[in-house]
């Protein structure tokens, strides 16, 4: 009698272990899953932040080809500038030849100063006070990035 008394009991004690472990295993299920629910929002943070961070890439990569581009250009710059400077000498020599004949040969007048002078020097004693030639040649541009 005493063996089914203890029988009955631990039947009926039997069922609550099995129901209080079932609700231990869900509340540990519940904070797992409240874990990985912090976790994926992490990951959510951090895929927002990856993609500014792209934006700001390709921003990058435009202002470099913008640099290139202007590099190049600068490049260009200074090799007209060469071309401009030569030409500038060039003319400069051809004037003084001009002036030469001219002043060789009076009658002849290639470079019709004399009847533009007269009209030009009160205005360009105005303009250019120092009667330097109003035209210079430019000077190289400088290339800011070295």
């Amino acid at each position: 009698m005493k063996s089914t008394i203890l029988a009955i009991l631990a039947l009926l004690l039997m069922p609550g272990c099995i129901i209080q472990d079932i609700h231990d295993q869900i509340a540990l299920s519940n904070e797992k899953l409240q874990q990985i629910d912090e976790s994926f929002e992490k990951v959510e943070q951090a895929n927002a932040s990856l993609t500014k961070l792209d934006v700001q890439m390709e921003r990058l990569q435009t202002l470099d080809s913008i640099d290139e581009n202007l590099m190049l250009m600068n490049e260009r710059i200074d090799t007209l500038q060469k071309d401009l400077n030569a030409v500038s000498e060039h003319l400069a020599s051809l004037r003084k030849t001009i002036n030469n004949i001219d002043n060789t040969i009076p009658f002849l007048k290639f470079s019709g100063d004399e009847e533009d002078e007269a009209a030009e020097t009160e205005p360009e004693t105005e303009a250019n006070p120092t009667n330097n030639p109003l035209v210079e040649p430019a000077e190289p541009v400088k290339d800011p990035t070295k």
